[in-house]
């Protein structure tokens, strides 16, 4: 890991682009000797983190979404550990038009009772898809770190849907609605799901590639059947 932040600093003085790297920089700010930098870089592309190009400047590296995402457990891990705690979550992302299968997914009444009893409103039957803009993306795994409410999984008679984790949510600095993180969704992690009791697109007027706000609680949310 400390080789990825190694090139995740290197990468950054290099504009976000990807870093030119000398095994004996890499070595220098690791304080390791030069052999040791280039085995941490073999391994490092063995496990998909970085990619690797060799170029007359140097060897050019860049990190890989999955590096990017170990990076970002790490930032949340140590921002916990060196900030005070904050009261909520704060996602920003773009609109987007998904698969279509919101509404049939939202109106099922396995999940439709639950949402009622659990997060106290009768959702539009429609899900709003926000892609996180890098900002978001670092702040999306402290999610991780609250207990959500748990959306259980049924059987229809001849279909099973799997379980969904929900997180109450102020959307757009003034409507109740929720988070949706389906425990085997299709989405990768840069998008969230959110639902409210009216059709977002329409109450807020918005289009694909407008930016959208939600506001996420959090401490632990209990649900309103046990309140």
């Amino acid at each position: 890991m400390m080789a990825l932040i190694g090139l995740a600093d290197l990468s950054s003085r290099a504009g976000g682009e990807g870093a030119a790297v000398k095994t004996r920089e890499l070595a220098k700010l690791m304080g390791v000797s030069q052999q040791s930098a280039s085995r941490y870089l073999i391994e490092l592309e063995g496990l998909g983190l970085i990619s690797r190009l060799r170029a007359p400047r140097g060897e050019i590296v860049r990190i890989t979404e999955e590096g990017s995402r170990r990076l970002a457990a790490l930032y949340s891990i140590l921002r916990g550990f060196f900030e005070r705690p904050e009261a909520e979550l704060v996602l920003e992302g773009k609109v987007f038009s998904g698969l279509g299968e919101g509404a049939y997914y939202v109106s099922q009444e396995g999940y439709r009772r639950q949402f009622i009893e659990k997060l106290g409103f009768d959702p539009y039957p429609g899900t709003l898809n926000l892609r996180l803009d890098s900002g978001s993306r670092l702040r999306r795994p402290l999610l991780d770190r609250i207990e959500p409410i748990l959306i259980e999984g049924f059987t229809n008679g001849s279909r099973r849907f799997g379980p969904v984790k929900c997180f109450r949510a102020i959307v757009a600095d003034g409507i109740e609605g929720a988070v949706l993180i389906a425990v085997r969704g299709h989405y990768e992690d840069d998008v969230i799901e959110v639902i409210a009791p009216m059709g977002l697109r329409e109450a807020l007027g918005l289009r694909d590639g407008q930016t959208l706000r939600v506001r996420i609680p959090l401490a632990p949310s209990p649900s309103r059947s046990s309140a």
